[in-house]
């Protein structure tokens, strides 16, 4: 069962809140580590002064060789002991805190799954890729260190004052003499590492964004056509530069403060060395609870170190926190509604009832689109760049969610059915195919991983890509690279088709699906798309009006609106918009 940190909407404040709601699922975890955290602080803190303390109070001055024996023997144990315990903290921790960073990281992939594809449009690939690895990984410390080492510290230090008290008050009140106001620069100075923090991180993520856009293959490509090597390594040196700046800023922040904090720690001992120097001397203290209350005091102010150290990682992975709540935090713009219901059954009628829709407030990207496609038919868009035909066939799978209107099938406005029946009967054909880094195979059983060979295979055939992928050296075991580039254009385009074809959706979207090949390929791929579209509810958009002569109905859209509909031949009558789109493709041939 997937478990994912609670999205509540809170602010800042709250997100302490948040990352304690991470470990609920865990709770009997976070049981068994303060558990241990409490035993192990109890006897580091409490029982060895007092035992040393008896040593020389009471073994030492009796001759008593026995009880010197079971306190030395004591001293031995505990340790071994606490030890042991320790190793035990050390892995409930480690696992505590994967678990946790395993649910974050695929919470905000199941979240960046679900958001709309507009983010996708504006999102850099390298911001999201960071906050999915560099930001997840930033807090893995903080969550199994941080959080163990303040409740450790906390105990150790309470522990260890109460039996401080119980030696001598006056002492104690000289030893933590200054503490309140080192306490309250320690929460300063984390506000501020708070701030360098989140810009560390950004930075890390522009950093990456370089990386991630010029070492792949087509972005290499570009920058070696253009010669661009020197500046693109003069652009990662600037911003590599900026993030060393604001690391080496980040890690010095605080440090004259930790050196003040020191010298402080330092002195303080040397002032309870004199004062209970002259209660010893004066009969008011034992030299045996001096001894033991040095010893405490000697665990104390470390601790107290470390635990004001600790708000400094704290506030650093709270902006890590802040920015992985900021995707969890995203806005799911098409979703499922309550009633929804599955969509079964499909026979391909589709209608658009006088759709709008637009991206931005001030420019409408579809107006009053009134269409329909009835089951088998071939409808294609044609117009312009920008006038709108990939919008109007990306609200058929909800991509997006119309503005006004309605997009149905069969009958059924598509915001009522469940996304996942909705996708089930719908395949795409895209102008850019997109592959993964795995096999032939894989890539065409895509959608039905449980396809048998044969099915493949005859996918394939009917995609005609069946023979060239026999002429590998591996055949459909061949791995095709990053995004393909083991295969032509033509050939990846064959492999999506195939993909498609053994989906077997009732209805099918082709965007610009033959766009830039030569001859033979689209030749290829017009006899794979022909087998694809048959019996199939097929939605086109073409450039290349060759690709849609016999089309059932051709609508022409300009500036999101559909100016011009009929067949080819109707058209071409009508001496319109289409007429000139066509009769410059044939005087371009």
């Amino acid at each position: 069962m997937l478990r994912t940190i609670p999205s509540n909407g809170l602010p800042a404040t709250g997100n302490f809140i948040r990352i304690i709601q991470a470990f609920r699922p865990y709770w009997w975890r976070v049981l068994l580590v303060i558990v241990m955290i409490l035993m192990n602080s109890t006897l580091g803190t409490a029982v060895v002064p007092e035992v040393t303390k008896m040593i020389i109070d009471q073994a030492l001055p009796r001759k008593d060789l026995a009880l010197l024996a079971w306190l030395v023997l004591a001293l031995i144990s505990l340790p071994m002991f606490t030890g042991l315990v320790s190793i035990a903290l050390d892995y409930l921790k480690v696992t505590l805190a994967q678990y946790v960073m395993h649910d974050l990281r695929i919470g905000l992939y199941a979240r960046l799954q679900a958001v709309a594809l507009r983010f996708y449009t504006t999102e850099r690939t390298g911001e999201i890729i960071s906050r999915l690895t560099n930001d997840v990984n930033g807090v893995s410390d903080v969550l199994s260190n941080a959080m163990s080492e303040t409740l450790s510290n906390s105990i150790a230090m309470l522990t260890t004052l109460v039996v401080m008290l119980s030696l001598n008050v006056p002492l104690t009140l000289l030893s933590l003499g200054l503490t309140p106001i080192f306490v309250s620069l320690a929460l300063h100075v984390g506000k501020v590492v708070r701030g360098a923090s989140k810009e560390t991180q950004q930075t890390l993520a522009d950093v990456l964004s370089v990386l991630e856009e010029t070492l792949n293959v087509s972005g290499t490509l570009l920058v070696k056509s253009f010669g661009r090597q020197r500046a693109e390594t003069t652009h990662l040196r600037a911003t590599s530069e900026r993030l060393v700046a604001v690391q080496v800023r980040q890690t010095m922040i605080g440090r004259w403060f930790l050196l003040s904090f020191h010298i402080f720690f330092n002195i303080a001992p040397a002032l309870v060395y004199y004062a209970g120097g002259l209660q010893v001397i004066g009969g008011r203290l034992s030299l045996g609870s001096l001894v033991a209350f040095i010893a405490l005091q000697n665990q104390f102010f470390p601790t107290l170190r470390q635990l004001l150290g600790i708000p400094l990682d704290i506030q650093s992975a709270l902006a890590l926190f802040e920015r992985l709540f900021a995707y969890l935090d995203l806005p799911i713009e098409i979703a499922d509604r309550s009633d929804a219901r599955a969509l079964e059954h499909v026979t391909g009628h589709v209608r658009f009832h006088h759709v709008s829709f637009r991206y931005q407030p001030e420019r409408p990207t579809l107006i009053d689109v009134d269409f329909a496609v009835q089951p088998g038919q071939l409808v294609a868009l044609v117009g312009p760049s920008g006038a709108g035909k990939t919008t109007a066939a990306y609200l058929l799978p909800r991509f997006y969610d119309v503005e006004q209107g309605a997009v149905e099938i069969d009958g059924h406005d598509v915001r009522s059915v469940t996304q996942e029946s909705l996708l089930q009967h719908i395949g795409m054909v895209t102008q850019e195919t997109y592959l993964f880094n795995a096999t032939i195979r894989e890539n065409i059983a895509y959608g039905q991983p449980d396809a048998a060979d044969e099915e493949v295979i005859a996918a394939a055939q009917a995609a005609q890509i069946h023979e060239r992928i026999l002429q590998l050296p591996n055949g459909y075991e061949t791995v095709v690279g990053p995004r393909g580039y083991v295969l032509s254009g033509g050939e990846k385009q064959r492999v999506a088709i195939a993909r498609v074809l053994l989906k077997n959706p009732r209805i099918l979207i082709l965007d610009e699906a033959t766009s830039a090949l030569d001859t033979r390929s689209e030749r290829l791929i017009q006899a794979a798309l022909a087998e694809l579209q048959m019996g199939r509810t097929t939605l086109a958009i073409a450039h290349r009006l060759s690709t849609i002569l016999s089309a059932d109905q051709i609508l022409v859209m300009n500036a999101g609106r559909i100016v011009e509909r009929g067949t080819h031949a109707e058209l071409l009558q009508q001496g319109g918009l289409y007429f000139q789109f066509y009769d410059e493709q044939l005087k371009s041939r």
